[in-house]
């Protein structure tokens, strides 16, 4: 694996036609790419005119693509969680924890997980891929996607800590009472301790997925905006937050181009030490030459 874009930005503005001006010309050049849509609203299909499908499927030689279906990766993600969480707590005879699943499905974070465990998944399947394209949800449900890791490896190591200090003083009762007293399936070793191994595993994939996203050499953000003030606000308000995790930005493309006048200036203004590349307006509907012609126009600028 090459490279991996992230197309960032307002809903509507863009996103999903550059990202297949992108994979388009980069498969006319010969790169082998998988361009894949996380966009609970999926338009990926539409803009290249294919019958929709969740299933992948090669678009031209050297580009594959796919409309991620959330549901199968939630369904997955839970049946997962609730397995691991019945192995650790076998002592505490949880059984029913199917019967829970209804209700988890609808908790906050449940859809940012289930995206993150697809996009990983994703990752480590189309290794063999020199480039993955990625489209993403609007901004308010990408940027909870994005700082969902952060926020887990805070909770990791707050945990961490927290039964760091139980084994400790199961460690205590069994040397004073000994190992029996703290009866089956509970260790005061914390090399032992399956709880503590799962979230050292739980760590690790969070870790992976901040270094992801912060790997500048790896991962191209691309921001998408056109030229009126909602989006521009918006486009300020990726940016910061970009910034305050320290996620590189590398390529503005203000699209759409000459349909409005407006805001132009506070553009430039608000990003004046990025690349910046203008697409015109070519129309409501592009075919595959026009996406052609709209990427080559931009393309090397982060290829």
């Amino acid at each position: 694996m090459r490279r991996v874009f992230f197309f960032l930005g307002k809903g509507g503005v863009g996103k999903t036609t550059s990202a297949a001006s992108l994979a388009l010309t980069l498969a006319e050049g010969g790169r082998s790419v998988f361009w894949v849509s996380i966009d609970p609203a999926h338009n990926l299909w539409d803009v290249l005119g294919m019958e929709s499908t969740s299933e992948t499927r090669q678009v031209v030689e050297h580009l594959w693509a796919q409309e991620v279906d959330l549901e199968v990766y939630l369904h997955r993600f839970l049946k997962e969680t609730t397995q691991k969480m019945k192995d650790l707590y076998r002592h505490l005879q949880i059984v029913n924890l199917e019967g829970m699943l209804d209700v988890i499905r609808y908790s906050p974070g449940m859809e940012e997980s289930a995206i993150l465990y697809a996009l990983r998944e994703i990752l480590e399947a189309q290794e063999d891929k020199e480039y993955i394209v990625i489209d993403t949800p609007p901004t308010g449900l990408t940027l909870k996607i994005f700082s969902l890791p952060f926020s887990t490896l805070i909770w990791i190591d707050q945990l961490r800590k927290w039964r760091r200090k139980i084994i400790d003083r199961r460690s205590i009762v069994a040397s004073i009472k000994g190992k029996g007293a703290l009866g089956e399936g509970i260790t005061g070793d914390l090399k032992e301790d399956r709880i503590y191994r799962e979230l050292e595993i739980q760590g690790e994939q969070a870790r992976f997925l901040v270094q992801l996203l912060r790997n500048g050499d790896l991962v191209r953000n691309v921001l998408v905006l056109n030229q009126d003030r909602l989006s521009l606000m918006e486009s300020k308000r990726i940016k910061a937050f970009l910034g305050k995790m320290d996620i590189p930005l590398h390529l503005v493309l203000l699209n759409k181009f000459g349909l409005v006048d407006e805001e132009e200036e506070a553009i430039l203004r608000e990003f004046p030490f990025l690349p910046l590349r203008r697409l015109p307006y070519l129309g409501s509907y592009l075919d595959r030459d026009d996406l052609l012609s709209l990427g080559k126009s931009w393309v090397e600028e982060v290829a």
